[in-house]
């Protein structure tokens, strides 16, 4: 009899594990009014303030607002490159904000939303190293690359620049490091934004140069991830950015951060108006 009684429990409870395990983190959120965003620290888009406790940075600031349109609550929580299709799987939050498909094959283990905005990114090298007359001259195996684990500045190197040597340092390095290795000379070359490297050069001017400024390495969309198959909540992201989008936050926040649209790149609205 108690086997039975035993069996019966299990099989009483065993609908409800399986639904908590496949539930949507739409329903988290909706449950709390509030949306566990995982965001990776990168000045100076997204900086945690030890002081204040708060997150600050453009990117902050313009996923607060989009969630806003939608009455949510944004908490911020560090994540570090590499692990972010680890944390959505394991409900270790809900989205990632200001993500993007930093490991180009990152595609196919998640869901991203609509673009925000479009990450650009450069090759930097010394001032004064004249090897570099092409893209070509990057590709041999006398140039040393540096990058971050699970960060463009890695994966892209190995997809344009194979025959190059490439030195790597784990998820959790700070990005003023891809730099500093380049003006230390520990490293010839980083494939980098122009935001984050305009904060190493206010701070270290004339040490690094842009390569090639006539035509970006690459374009990348800027996005919120979720967990791959979630669309319940890829719905709702979606609708934050298309708000941001549509009612011009989107373009308020970037304008006051970049007003001569040289480091990020524009989504244009869908609508079109007295056109």
């Amino acid at each position: 009899m108690k086997k039975i009684i035993l069996t019966l429990i299990s099989f009483m409870m065993f609908p409800s594990i399986c639904l908590a395990a496949d539930s949507s983190a739409y329903d988290r959120v909706m449950a709390k009014n509030e949306i566990i965003c995982g965001v990776v620290p990168w000045a100076p888009f997204k900086e945690y303030d030890s002081n204040t406790g708060e997150w600050k940075g453009f990117a902050i600031d313009l996923y607060r607002k989009a969630f806003a349109t939608l009455d949510l609550n944004v908490t911020f929580k560090e994540v570090i490159l590499g692990t972010q299709v680890q944390d959505l799987n394991s409900g270790a939050v809900d989205a990632i904000c200001d993500e993007g498909p930093w490991t180009l094959s990152a595609g196919k283990f998640t869901e991203f939303s609509d673009p925000v905005y479009a990450s650009i990114v450069y090759a930097y090298a010394r001032k004064g190293d004249t090897r570099f007359k092409s893209r070509t001259d990057l590709n041999t195996p006398d140039v040393l690359f540096t990058g971050i684990d699970g960060d463009l500045s890695s994966d892209l190197v190995k997809r344009l620049f194979p025959k190059a040597k490439l030195s790597t340092m784990p998820g959790t390095t700070d990005v003023s490091q891809l730099y500093l290795n380049v003006s230390s000379k520990k490293a010839d070359v980083v494939i980098a934004d122009p935001s984050s490297f305009a904060v190493f050069d206010k701070n270290n001017p004339d040490q690094l140069v842009k390569l090639f400024s006539d035509k970006p390495l690459g374009i990348y969309k800027t996005v919120i991830s979720v967990k791959k198959g979630d669309l319940k909540m890829l719905g709702l992201v979606n609708q934050a950015v298309d708000n941001a989008l549509a009612f011009g936050i989107t373009d308020e926040v970037l304008d006051n951060f970049d007003p001569e649209h040289e480091k990020l790149g524009r989504v244009k609205s869908r609508f079109t108006v007295g056109e």
